[in-house]
C-alpha cells in the first residue's frame, strides 16, 4: 500500500472513531481499536488499559457527554508518518459541547496504529491532551 492511501486509510479511521462518538456508537469505536489498547483522555488522569477498561470508560464517557448538549469537532488534517506495520498520527481537535453544560477546547491528539496479521490498521495507543495557553507567570523575586 502507498503511503497516500495509508494517510487516506488513516484520515478515515480517525474520523469514523469521531463519528461514532457523536453517535454514541461505542462499539464502532473499539472496532477500531487493539483489544489490548491503551488511551489517555483529555478529562481524566489515569490510563485506560485494554478493552475491559475500556468498556467502563465509555460508559462514563458517554453519561457525561450526554448531560452536557450538542456536540460539534473539527479536525486538522493528520500529520502522519509510517514505519512498516506502524502508523503514527498527530492531530488537533477543536470541540465544543453546547448548553446545558458547555465546554470547548483544543485538544491536541496522538494516535499509535499497528497493522495486524490480517491486514487491518488498529489503534493501539490514543492519546488527548489540552492544548496549553501558554507559559504560566514566573515570579522572579
Amino acid at each position: 500500500m502507498d503511503v497516500a492511501a495509508i494517510k487516506q486509510e488513516v484520515r478515515n479511521m480517525i474520523e469514523q472513531m469521531f463519528v461514532a462518538f457523536k453517535n454514541h456508537d461505542t462499539s464502532a469505536i473499539d472496532a477500531i481499536m487493539d483489544p489490548d489498547a491503551t488511551l489517555w483522555d483529555v478529562f481524566l488522569p489515569n490510563l485506560i488499559k485494554g478493552a475491559q477498561e475500556r468498556q467502563s470508560f465509555h460508559e462514563a464517557d458517554q453519561d457525561q457527554m450526554q448531560t452536557r448538549g450538542s456536540l460539534t469537532v473539527s479536525m486538522t488534517d493528520p500529520t502522519i508518518d509510517t514505519w512498516d506495520d506502524v502508523v503514527l498520527a498527530r492531530y488537533y481537535l477543536d470541540f465544543e459541547y453546547q448548553p446545558p453544560n458547555p465546554t470547548k477546547g483544543v485538544i491536541r491528539m496522538t494516535d499509535v496504529m499497528r497493522r495486524s496479521a490480517d491486514g487491518r490498521l488498529r489503534i493501539i495507543h490514543h492519546h488527548e491532551g489540552m492544548v496549553p495557553t501558554g507559559i504560566p507567570p514566573i515570579n522572579k523575586s
